[in-house]
């Protein structure tokens, strides 16, 4: 049998593709010639891809298809299958290993429950396993995991319960209606580790942003409260998630700014930002910032004698210009300044 004829076009490539495959390049897409079907994704899209190379191999200048016989489809069917991982397989049986641990003692080893919790939190990665992970009654297993003396069950069930609201309207409701939202404020006001602190609080965010109804009951709940104490904290990545939360709700709700305003936050920011400059201060700044925007009773704040804020602005300023990680919150200051004392003969501190 002759050999086929090599068009200009696939003698140009060759090289490039013996020296991927010499190179032990396992890219796909790295080589992609003309007139090729489109490279697989997945295990599916593997068998369409196989399917029509081969057809393009064997009639180059016909697109018709012949229709798979049944025999063939079924075999296919099967092999496929056969390689494909049933990820609700996975999920039901890392629950039934979670569902033990309200019998878990504190000098037991928590390491099999830990790897369930890894386990679920790395296979719910897309809002359909997501949602299905609460169908097989997988936030049952919540309270516990919450509860248990270990504390590595504790911030991975923390984990896991942001992994599945973020962005996630309906594990949203569902964690809310699970009454979690208050065992998550206790736990970033009294975790027994920075660990359980920082995850309950990445939690309690990846539940309230963008929705209305949890941002009611975390206020019902004296959130704002607890977030305050978190920015208060000594824990450097509890003050930045806290004071980042605090801009995006301002951002997302401007009317929250009424009752904060109320609350004395502007004043609470101030004397934080008033604090040697740490990492957080460029949070803290833009928190204060979303405040303040538009809103003149925060700005009025803002502008009380008493604080010296823009004495405390200039100084933070003045500490950290000209190191670069910190030019941020050096903006920010800035906006500050511009937006609070416009007008130093009637807004400055007298």
């Amino acid at each position: 049998m002759s050999e086929k004829p090599v068009s200009s076009q696939e003698a140009e490539n060759k090289p490039m593709i013996m020296g991927a495959i010499e190179n032990g390049n396992q890219n796909v897409e790295s080589v992609v010639l003309p007139n090729q079907p489109r490279p697989a994704r997945d295990m599916k899209g593997l068998l369409r891809f196989a399917m029509e190379a081969t057809a393009m191999e064997d009639a180059p200048n016909s697109s018709n298809f012949e229709p798979m016989d049944g025999e063939k489809k079924q075999f296919l069917e099967e092999a496929l299958k056969s390689m494909t991982v049933d990820l609700i397989q996975v999920l039901t049986k890392a629950l039934n290993t979670l569902k033990l641990v309200k019998d878990l003692k504190p000098d037991d080893d928590p390491e099999e429950h830990e790897e369930a919790l890894e386990t679920i939190t790395d296979t719910v990665d897309n809002v359909d396993l997501a949602n299905d992970f609460h169908k097989i009654g997988g936030f049952d297993v919540f309270l516990p995991c919450l509860t248990s003396s270990h504390t590595s069950l504790q911030w991975r069930a923390a984990e896991l319960i942001a992994e599945l609201t973020q962005n996630n309207p309906y594990c949203q409701s569902r964690i809310l209606s699970s009454g979690l939202l208050p065992t998550l404020l206790e736990m970033v006001d009294t975790g027994a580790s920075e660990a359980v602190k920082v995850k309950s609080l990445y939690a309690i965010s990846c539940i309230v942003r963008n929705c209305p109804e949890a941002l009611e009951a975390f206020s019902k709940h004296d959130g704002f409260s607890v977030l305050l104490r978190a920015m208060q904290s000594d824990v450097e990545k509890l003050r930045v998630k806290s004071a980042f939360l605090l801009s995006a709700l301002c951002g997302e709700h401007p009317a929250i700014r009424d009752d904060l305003q109320k609350m004395g936050w502007v004043h609470q920011l101030a004397a934080l930002i008033g604090q040697e400059p740490t990492p957080s201060h460029e949070h803290l700044l833009s928190a204060m910032l979303a405040l303040v925007q538009d809103h003149i009773q925060c700005i009025e704040d803002c502008r009380d004698p008493t604080l010296q804020f823009k004495s405390t602005l200039a100084s933070y300023i003045e500490s950290v210009q000209g190191k670069e990680e910190c030019q941020e919150g050096v903006e920010h200051a800035r906006q500050l300044i511009s937006v609070v004392f416009t007008d130093d003969s009637n807004n400055g501190e007298r």
